[in-house]
């Protein structure tokens, strides 16, 4: 989740570089600043408090036992989930300020590879339903499509994508309109 929220803001960054390159004040006194942030706290934060609710072995990909972490872990979990879209956007903000969207791109492609890599080698693990012990003793494994697990990644995924779409949307409208004005 860290990286799909860094990534987010990056993207978020480059899609308000005119809203960025208008704004006279610093990259978080911007309007730009308040649409990432709401979408941190009122989407991000909620989708990753729901996989952490639904299935918390499976958010930590199995590779810790969520019985034994503390019980603050879930909770901080999201709490950091949440704050990585906007400090992305801070992040890609600085070069999107200086126009410098070469860097803010290729910021984009390194981070974009490295989740793509990290997927790939998670994918075993993601792609089933169980808990640590089962995961690890290899009994009560069962593949993710098909179970309530699934259907909740695939929800998740789906609004997730609505809500993005909807931000770069607003991001880029927001930017023609202080263009204009």
């Amino acid at each position: 989740m860290i990286c799909c929220g860094v990534l987010l803001g990056l993207a978020f960054a480059r899609a308000a570089h005119r809203v960025l390159a208008r704004t006279n004040s610093a990259p978080y006194a911007s309007p730009a600043f308040a649409v990432v942030g709401a979408f941190g706290l009122l989407v991000f934060a909620p989708v990753s408090g729901f996989s952490v609710a639904v299935s918390p072995d499976w958010t930590l990909a199995y590779l810790i036992d969520s019985q034994r972490a503390p019980a603050m872990a879930e909770t901080l979990c999201v709490i950091v989930a949440a704050l990585t879209v906007p400090l992305g956007f801070l992040w890609g903000a600085t070069l999107s300020v200086r126009r410098r969207l070469n860097s803010l791109a290729r910021r984009i492609a390194i981070l974009s590879c490295g989740s793509v890599a990290l997927c790939a080698a998670l994918w075993k693990r993601m792609s089933v339903q169980a808990t640590y012990a089962q995961f690890h003793g290899d009994f009560g494994v069962r593949p993710i499509a098909g179970t309530e697990l699934g259907y909740a990644v695939l929800w998740m995924l789906i609004l997730m994508g609505l809500a993005t779409t909807w931000t770069l949307v607003s991001l880029v409208k927001l930017g023609r309109k202080l263009t204009n004005d």
